[in-house]
């Protein structure tokens, strides 16, 4: 996603299962990306594949919300 883009409600990140840590998939564009808007953009997000590789890495759903922290 486009850092300056509204980020619908749920995404999606990858997951390292070893570490259990969230991965970013790097973008020329926007540097390391780790919100996706679909598991299979999450999968699909290196061009070599390597996060369809489902015993390495998880795909994780989280809802995403914001608070105000200062008016």
């Amino acid at each position: 996603m486009k850092p300056r883009e509204k980020k619908p409600d749920i995404v999606y990140r990858i997951i390292d299962k070893e570490t259990g840590k969230a991965c970013g998939s790097y973008s020329r564009a926007y540097c390391d990306e780790y919100d996706f808007s679909s598991e299979k953009e999450a999968r699909n997000a290196n061009f070599h594949g390597m996060f369809k590789d489902e015993d390495k890495y998880g795909i994780a759903k989280y809802k995403a919300t914001y608070e105000l922290l200062e008016d």
